[in-house]
């Protein structure tokens, strides 16, 4: 990891996969490129409705 919020694509001889750094967390995991970046958008998609949900939640808990 060389600068703050650059997202790193790096490979792992051992697995022989892919993984996506964001520093400093490893979000997305893959065999190509490719499919860690995909993993990485399913990842960030996953984390925003999450957050959404709970907001939601808390909004919804407020009105009554």
């Amino acid at each position: 990891m060389s600068r703050n919020n650059a997202i790193e694509l790096e490979f792992d001889e051992e697995t022989r996969n892919y993984y996506i750094v964001w520093e400093p967390i490893v979000i997305g995991l893959g065999k190509t490129r490719q499919e860690a970046l995909e993993d990485l958008r399913q990842a960030a998609h996953s984390g925003l409705d999450t957050l959404i949900d709970l907001k939601l939640e808390d909004i919804g808990k407020g009105e009554k």
